[in-house]
């Protein structure tokens, strides 16, 4: 904020630059959760299924929920969540840089897309989560997350248009000459 300032760039131009950048940032993390074997799904037997090897963080929570006799025991098939959301935030970037910013009515408009349609994909893939989250009224940490940021989205999202459509009123009015 401080760079922005100090160089007179808009942080709304800044943040839609980010939409697409902080998504792939996402996508990349998201490979490490998997590679190190954490943010794993619960237990599934289909096609997508990944396995992770003996003390890992799956079959230490699968052991201490009574599945595996012992932690040194390779866990049970789960769901890649990692990787589900490492490809929907592929997506989410590929969206936000090649269909919304081209067409983008007012800036903070891609930052938006992003905030709404990733807090959408997290919502979604903690349903398939099985590792320890914390939560309150049934939803985890990040699903009450994202429900806020989607709700606070809308208004943000009026005041912005309403925002660049003001400044377009201002700058196509002529001046008046008294």
């Amino acid at each position: 904020m401080y760079f922005l300032r100090r160089e007179g760039f808009p942080f709304l131009k800044a943040a839609d630059m980010a939409g697409f950048g902080v998504a792939l940032g996402l996508a990349w993390g998201r490979m490490g959760c998997f590679l190190a074997g954490c943010c794993f799904g619960v237990e599934h037997h289909g096609p997508l299924a990944a396995y992770f090897p003996p003390w890992s963080p799956a079959s230490e929570a699968q052991f201490k929920a009574h599945k595996l006799h012992s932690e040194s025991f390779a866990a049970l098939p789960v769901h890649p969540t990692q990787l589900y959301e490492s490809i929907g935030c592929l997506v989410i970037a590929l969206a936000a840089y090649a269909v919304v910013t081209p067409r983008k009515r007012y800036d903070g408009q891609v930052f938006l897309f992003f905030l709404v349609t990733y807090s959408v994909l997290r919502a979604l893939i903690e349903v398939l989560r099985n590792d320890d989250r914390g939560g309150l009224l049934g939803l985890s940490t990040s699903q009450l997350i994202s429900v806020l940021i989607t709700v606070a989205a809308i208004p943000a999202s009026r005041y912005f248009r309403a925002r660049a459509e003001s400044i377009r009123r201002f700058r196509d009015t002529p001046p008046t000459v008294g």
